[in-house]
């Protein structure tokens, strides 16, 4: 008789564990549809990136599956595109030079949050393609904002050496810098330290 109690107890434990990881699975196949949709809206529009409504309490599976740093980089990514749209009336414009800053502060919050690999390495690029971007919008010190991408994009490519569009930008980088600048001296293998650490597509072979 005593073993009936338990029995139940035992089941109804059962049923609300199941129960648990169905909701959570459900939750889990949210944030992967939320990227996916967002990742292909886009495409055509970037935009702030897409979040899923979870049904469970306390972000259980936001936080099993790790997501913010995801959110931190497509925001940033998002950012980036509102920042530098290749259109130079646009890009050189005030609002244009503000969507920039935002931009920038976004990548390397990003670039902190990522630590090290190719992910960081894809912010700390970009980073330095909106230095050239401000440089070439007169915002400033152009001499110096050039001297500050090259220093990004040795940072991409110290936190990910395959990043190819980080070489070809530090390329267009170093033919940019005056000829006073200490980095007209330096070799393109070499590599910033300033660690924490995109391009998309650009001028040489980068973006």
């Amino acid at each position: 008789m005593r073993k009936r109690p338990l029995l139940v107890l035992a089941a109804v434990a059962c049923l609300c564990a199941a129960a648990f990881a169905a909701v959570l699975a459900t939750d889990v196949r949210a944030w992967e549809s939320a990227f996916q949709a967002g990742d292909a809206e886009a495409v055509a529009h970037p935009a702030a990136p897409r979040t899923a409504d979870e049904i469970l309490p306390f972000h259980v599976a936001r936080s099993l599956l790790a997501v913010d740093d995801d959110l931190t980089l497509r925001r940033a990514l998002a950012l980036f595109h509102g920042g530098y749209s290749g259109i130079p009336s646009r890009d050189q414009s005030s609002a244009g030079t503000e969507r920039r800053a935002e931009a920038e502060a976004a990548l390397e919050r990003a670039i902190r949050q990522q630590g090290d690999g190719p992910r960081a390495s894809v912010a700390a690029n970009l980073l330095g393609v909106l230095e050239l971007v401000d440089a070439a919008a007169g915002v400033g010190q152009s001499a110096a904002m050039v001297d500050r991408a090259i220093v990004e994009l040795q940072n991409a490519i110290h936190l990910d050496p395959a990043n190819d569009d980080a070489k070809a930008n530090l390329e267009l980088a170093m033919s940019l810098a005056p000829p006073d600048s200490p980095f007209r001296t330096s070799r393109l293998g070499s590599t910033g330290k300033r660690h924490g650490g995109a391009s998309e597509s650009s001028p040489g072979r980068g973006y």
